[in-house]
């Protein structure tokens, strides 16, 4: 999906993708284009693609971000809305100290920041200005899913939380839904996904099953001990009021997201990046929220080594890291594209996998 045409000129990365396919067919893919994984000049780029992923247009930023008035780094995964409206949410990182990496490892602290919504109705083609997201708590959420409408007409998203640049965090380590009942324009951030405890529930992934179940996916970490968890899921019966305990679904994993299929069944793709590293998705029957994996694959990355260890600190991590953020679409012609970020060679690209699902597995 992406790759710099010229890496002896310009040092361009790109990380962190989502993609939706529009009213058209056509695809919109949303990413991170910066000079290195933590630059201060890291910003959100549009690309696009009218043959089903096999080729893409790399369209130009998301916005301008002199508008701001200061350096930034932000990052937006989009959404397409029942009426073909694009809602983009994420956040933005406050780059005051341009010397300085977004972790600062001082503190074990993250720079100041924003939650932000933009909102195109255009196909992509032209953005608004972000806004920013008013939040109940100091710290910043880490926004780095892409919302969901929900069968309510909800706008939903869910987060984990970034410590304060001290390395303080006053409200805890949680996972956050954010909801919005006017398509975006305001959100309530008052409801627990994860409530405060001892799990950092990072890059949380938000579906919506045939039931009404929402599934929300998050990796596992435990601050306290820096050491990695197996996936864990939490489930709602009643479009995000409630929310079940964390299930440990044993996924010795890291970035990870779900998509529903029909009936009992889930997609799910995961960033493995400790013992045998790569990425992986599997077909699940969540059947009673029982976590049965049917079949999985590993589609990339069989001969990469271990990246993640116990006992790194977040600044540690972000150092090490060469690949994440898998997500999944499904097209209007029966297959899904799988994407994610890599480094290879030295250069960060954006990657996409065309997968099918046999409908004969879904019975």
């Amino acid at each position: 999906m992406y790759e710099n045409p010229r890496p002896q000129v310009h040092s361009r990365h790109g990380f962190h993708p989502g993609m939706v396919q529009l009213p058209s067919g056509e695809l919109l893919a949303l990413f991170v284009l910066a000079e290195a994984f933590e630059a201060p000049n890291g910003t959100t780029y549009v690309t696009r693609s009218t043959d089903m992923g096999r080729t893409w247009t790399l369209g130009g930023p998301l916005y301008d971000k002199s508008s701001v008035g200061f350096e930034t780094t932000d990052t937006m995964k989009p959404a397409v809305l029942c009426d073909g409206t694009l809602v983009a949410t994420g956040y933005r990182f406050h780059r005051h100290n341009l010397e300085e990496g977004i972790a600062i490892p001082e503190t074990g602290g993250f720079q100041p920041g924003d939650n932000i919504v933009s909102f195109s109705r255009d196909g992509g083609h032209r953005w608004t200005v972000p806004e920013v997201i008013p939040r109940s708590r100091p710290e910043l959420l880490e926004l780095s899913g892409p919302p969901v409408e929900s069968r309510s007409g909800d706008l939903l998203a869910t987060a984990g939380v970034y410590k304060l640049p001290d390395g303080s965090n006053p409200s805890g380590q949680f996972g956050a839904l954010l909801r919005s009942r006017d398509k975006g324009r305001t959100w309530d951030d008052q409801t627990y996904v994860v409530a405060p405890g001892p799990i950092t529930p990072w890059e949380t992934r938000l579906c919506e099953m045939d039931d009404g179940r929402l599934v929300v996916m998050v990796w596992a970490y435990d601050a306290a001990s820096n050491r990695h968890l197996p996936n864990h899921v939490t489930v709602s019966p009643d479009n995000g009021r409630t929310w079940s305990p964390l299930i440990n679904i044993g996924h010795m994993a890291q970035s990870s997201s779900v998509c529903a299929l029909r009936g009992n069944f889930l997609l799910s793709i995961h960033a493995h990046r400790g013992d045998d590293p790569g990425v992986y998705v599997r077909l699940v029957d969540f059947t009673d929220n029982r976590w049965s994996v049917v079949d999985e694959a590993l589609i990339w990355g069989r001969e990469l080594g271990q990246q993640t260890r116990a006992g790194q600190s977040m600044v540690q991590m972000f150092s090490s890291l060469r690949f994440g953020q898998p997500s999944l679409v499904s097209l209007n012609n029966g297959e899904w594209l799988a994407t994610h970020w890599s480094v290879e060679d030295g250069q960060g690209k954006i990657r996409a996998h065309r997968l099918r699902v046999e409908a004969a597995t879904l019975r």
